[in-house]
């Protein structure tokens, strides 16, 4: 009669930061993934895994 409810335990989401470009090695579309601090990202392709600084895109 008197069950408890159980609460379900949800994982906190991570935003994964994505920005969509031109690859300067590959030369195709994709959508890059950003790390890194505001002002210092890296953007990463997601087709040929090469990484950029800011400054060369």
């Amino acid at each position: 009669m008197g069950g408890r409810r159980r609460r379900k335990l949800i994982r906190p989401q991570t935003k994964s930061r994505s920005v969509q470009g031109r690859c300067p090695k590959c030369t195709t579309v994709v959508k890059f993934n950003v790390s890194g601090p505001v002002g210092k990202e890296i953007y990463e392709c997601s087709a040929c895994l090469s990484k950029y600084p800011i400054d060369d895109l």
